[in-house]
């Protein structure tokens, strides 16, 4: 199975018929931020690359040019991290440990990284937030259906930040425990289920939901075909010969990172109170590279090179999302897209800003999750 700490992504950039690219970030062992990550890039970016050029090199850049900003102080809050326990979200972890929240909860399978990145947020100066362990799969609908249920007992009185950062790339065709395709169960039922399920603390609190998605998303031209996310085409993928070049399961994860933005745009249409935003990391080198089949490593090693200067640290990764996550409510756009760091993604394509494709998403995952709710 897949676990919810496997945080991965991948962005790869597609001639105009699939004109994507996707954010390459896996899970690796927590990685700190050091003191001067309590301040971060303004909103107010200049000489933003032309679309479809947001290279790592760019990003890199961007990161560089970008004034410094105080991160918002988060005393008394409480802090839940899908993934929390490697790469990005280990990193989200360690950053916003440093702004006084009350309590994070870092959920994944691996009770041994989490106590890693737990050490190295207690190892930090000055007073440090209780953090707890949430064992979570997102591949299995019960185990994430338990999890929530453990943060409903322990925080009657409300949740601040959900990260949705966990999720899955490239993962050969497979099913979830309950028969999903892999990448879409992961990516966007588990997600759901759990935002769904915590949904009532979150509007206690007028809190805010961070889905960390890719720009992987704009592979999928044709928006999400709902016939083929379901077990008998997972099943026929991994019964061989339907995924040729990869080129299925990569399109099973860019509906899955669409499904992140149409998700997130509807729930903050329903539930204004909550503010609801996706991101994008960019270009992260955390190690999965290697790990991948020899013709996913040769064309992510030239896609690397073909951007400059390759891929950012999870450090610098993970700057994005825990912009969103700090950032002043009245310097976002509820429902929007953001690329690194804090743009606001005015060009989306047609099916990321589908409405018809953002009702029936919705409407068709209350009906799969209903009874776990």
């Amino acid at each position: 199975m897949i676990s919810c700490q496997q945080s991965t992504r991948l962005e790869l950039y597609f001639p105009p018929y699939l004109h994507t690219y996707f954010c390459i970030s896996a899970s690796h062992p927590t990685s700190d931020l050091d003191a001067s990550h309590r301040h971060w890039p303004s909103t107010n970016l200049h000489n933003r690359p032309p679309h479809g050029l947001h290279t790592a090199s760019n990003h890199k850049n961007r990161l560089r040019r970008t004034k410094p900003q105080t991160m918002a102080d988060l005393s008394g809050q409480v802090i839940l991290i899908t993934g929390g326990t490697s790469g990005l979200g280990a990193a989200s972890a360690v950053a916003l440990a440093r702004l006084s929240p009350a309590r994070i909860y870092i959920s994944g399978r691996r009770p041994a990284a989490a106590d890693t990145v737990i050490a190295a947020i207690a190892a930090l100066p000055g007073p440090t937030p209780q953090v707890t362990f949430l064992p979570c799969d997102l591949a299995s609908l019960a185990s994430v259906r338990a999890a929530a249920d453990t943060l409903l007992a322990a925080e009657p009185r409300g949740l601040d930040i959900l990260m949705a950062n966990a999720g899955v790339a490239g993962v050969p065709p497979a099913l979830t425990r309950d028969g999903y395709e892999i990448h879409f169960g992961t990516n966007h039922v588990g997600h759901a289920l759990l935002i769904r399920k915590l949904l009532p603390l979150l509007r206690q609190r007028a809190g805010r939901v961070v889905s960390v998605t890719s720009s992987g998303y704009r592979a999928a031209m044709w928006g999400i075909p709902f016939d083929k996310v379901k077990a008998a085409s997972g099943q026929a993928a991994a019964a061989g010969g339907s995924d040729w070049l990869g080129l299925w399961r990569w399109a099973r994860y860019s509906e899955s990172k669409l499904a992140n933005i149409v998700y997130a745009r509807e729930l903050a249409r329903r539930f204004p109170e909550v503010t609801a935003v996706s991101v994008s990391p960019g270009f992260v080198d955390t190690g999965m590279v290697a790990g991948m089949r020899l013709c996913d490593r040769v064309v992510t090693r030239l896609l690397a090179w073909s951007a400059g200067s390759g891929f950012v640290k999870a450090e610098d990764g993970a700057r994005n999302q825990i912009w969103a996550a700090t950032a002043l409510k009245g310097e976002m756009e509820n429902g929007g897209m953001y690329e690194p760091v804090a743009v606001l993604e005015k060009n989306l394509p047609a099916p990321a800003k589908d409405e018809k494709l953002a009702e029936k998403l919705w409407e068709w995952t209350e009906e799969e999750i209903a009874s776990y709710l």
